[in-house]
């Protein structure tokens, strides 16, 4: 066994304080620019998660400034279903083909999913505005790496962006980065739904992985976070962005919200249930399922200002204007357990 070093995740720091002279969070622009994407006017990716992201969904968090991953678990005839869908929305009736905002999918490995790459890649020829996203849970993987050389061989330059993931060390990103990504998502074993660390015992502490992470190039930070002070942290430790799925469970714009029913299913794509449901095979299920609270019409849109204003609250604590400032400027200091306790609410509602 080698040395044991340690590492922390979000309950473990805090962002420190720092004199500013920024007179509104306000004046905080969250604006990020991942390689090959459009702008983004928040840092925020709604999750890749049948229980998370639709259409609904990504055209809700294009709206506010972000971007929804399309997951793929589905058909891959529902997932060009769906790219047309998008391409043909009657939003982008008045634009140019080129000035459509582009679709982000996610496909699996070359070895198990080549009819979704192959087809999502004719459509890429074709000119349908698109991202892909490459979802694995063990992203340092051959799968992964060959799957990258095949897209970036096949595909035309200029065209988009590829998202390869998950990963938690800085080796690990790097050779994703070497093989062709434009980003690469960090976390593994953090998800509200994910069972994988007390299951296989594997994982790193989220908050080290995203420094760590970030050092070898441009990553969404996936996983773990619980409340909005989280995604500032994240950001503030390195990530260009920060994917959330929990925290959207239940909102209005969720595949099977229903304004009548009490409560709305939440699951992780490696549960028993997801994989009954997708493939019919409950093997190897390193996820959870539930049933959460359903939330009112506008819940989706709640959320994602609520976090937004939590960043833009702690760019201002920490003096940055912008989110590069924010991540080379800001300090995160260590804190005990006692910090963790001192950090709740102290009284009774």
């Amino acid at each position: 066994m080698t040395s044991l070093k340690q590492a922390y995740s979000f309950d473990d720091v805090l962002i420190v304080p720092q004199y500013s002279d920024i007179p509104s969070r306000s004046e905080c622009d969250t604006t990020t620019h991942l390689p090959a994407m459009q702008p983004m006017g928040i840092p925020v990716f709604a999750a890749n998660m049948d229980t998370i992201c639709g259409l609904k969904m990504a055209h809700k968090m294009h709206e506010l400034g972000g971007v929804g991953i399309i997951h793929r678990y589905m058909t891959p005839t529902q997932t060009l279903h769906l790219i047309r869908e998008w391409s043909l929305n009657s939003e982008w009736e008045t634009a140019d083909w080129d000035d459509i905002p582009r679709l982000t999918v996610a496909v699996g490995s070359l070895a198990k999913d080549r009819v979704r790459i192959d087809s999502v890649m004719k459509l890429i020829h074709e000119g349908h505005p698109l991202n892909i996203c490459i979802d694995i849970a063990h992203g340092d993987s051959r799968h992964v790496i060959d799957t990258l050389e095949y897209l970036r061989k096949y595909l035309p330059d200029e065209w988009g962006a590829i998202i390869a993931g998950n990963v938690c060390t800085y080796e690990g990103a790097c050779r994703l980065f070497d093989a062709g990504a434009h980003v690469v998502k960090v976390g593994v074993g953090g998800g509200s739904a994910c069972t994988t660390r007390i299951k296989t015992g594997c994982g790193y502490p989220q908050l080290a992985a995203i420094s760590e992470c970030s050092d070898a190039g441009p990553i969404i930070a996936d996983g773990g976070i619980r409340y909005y002070g989280d995604a500032a942290k994240a950001l503030a430790a390195g990530a260009e962005a920060v994917m959330i799925g929990g925290m959207l469970a239940g909102t209005d714009c969720t595949p099977n919200w229903s304004p009548e029913s009490e409560t709305t299913e939440f699951r992780g794509m490696a549960s028993k249930r997801a994989r009954e449901a997708c493939s019919g095979s409950d093997s190897n299920a390193e996820g959870v399922s539930a049933q959460v609270v359903t939330q009112p019409e506008g819940s989706t849109q709640s959320v994602v200002e609520a976090l937004t204003e939590g960043l833009r609250s702690a760019m201002a604590y920490s003096a940055c204007r912008t989110l590069q400032e924010f991540r080379e400027k800001s300090k995160l200091v260590y804190v005990t357990r006692a910090t963790v306790n001192e950090n709740r609410p102290h009284i009774e509602d």
